[in-house]
């Protein structure tokens, strides 16, 4: 169980995130919703150990949550210039007895012999995520994962996520789109102004929309049938 309790916290004189609490047991994909600025990166980097929060503590299985127990796939990875796929991953230790790349490659059209700075957004992302999932985590944060990826692999980045899951981990996903959430998710999280505003299971995905974006649904439509 991870328990995160009135996290407070921003950087240095702004507050972006305003007393977060919430629970997340093992083996559970938990999605985070919320418009740019809404708080997701700032929320993901105080699980990470890289932003220390104002106030409020978390805990896992009732112990301080070390940040050697998190594994981080940012917005935007940092990669050294001048190595190639290859070299990056050898970077990170292997602690994940199941990770196998040479059965993941076929699915994930890597050139691990190229250099990093030849590839697309998306290829770079599979390579941070391949980093990530190498190392054997309690907690995994995912920070916009299907930007930049064509369909197939946003699918099997889902069933990568879902099998992180299947090992009894805990997973954060955040997405400013709904879709890939609903389909991987166990429960999502709206972030608004810095709090946890409203909570989904999966049997209420189907309000989720409706909820969010009814009102202004209806008020752009009229707009645009009037504007073309």
């Amino acid at each position: 169980m991870l328990d995160i309790s009135q996290i407070t916290a921003g950087y240095e004189k702004k507050v972006v995130l305003q007393g977060i609490s919430h629970q997340a047991p093992s083996g559970r994909i938990v999605g985070i919703v919320g418009m740019n600025g809404a708080g997701k990166s700032t929320f993901f980097n105080v699980l990470a150990g890289i932003i220390k929060p104002f106030s409020g503590n978390m805990t896992f299985e009732g112990k301080p949550l070390n940040f050697r127990q998190t594994g981080y796939v940012e917005t935007t990875n940092y990669f050294y210039s001048m190595i190639t796929g290859h070299e990056y991953l050898r970077i990170f230790d292997q602690t994940n007895t199941h990770f196998n790349l040479e059965a993941l490659l076929p699915y994930l059209h890597l050139p691990l012999d190229d250099l990093i700075e030849t590839y697309s957004t998306g290829m770079k992302k599979k390579l941070a995520i391949l980093a990530v999932v190498k190392q054997d985590k309690q907690v995994y944060l995912f920070d916009e994962p299907f930007n930049g990826l064509d369909m197939e692999t946003n699918k099997v980045v889902e069933l990568l996520i879902t099998a992180l899951k299947d090992r009894n981990k805990i997973v954060f996903v955040s997405s400013h789109i709904l879709e890939p959430l609903i389909t991987v998710c166990d429960e999502i999280l709206i972030l608004e102004q810095g709090i946890f505003s409203r909570s989904y299971q999966q049997e209420n995905f189907d309000k989720i929309d409706q909820e969010l974006f009814g009102k202004f649904r209806e008020k752009v439509m009229e707009i645009i049938r009037n504007a073309i």
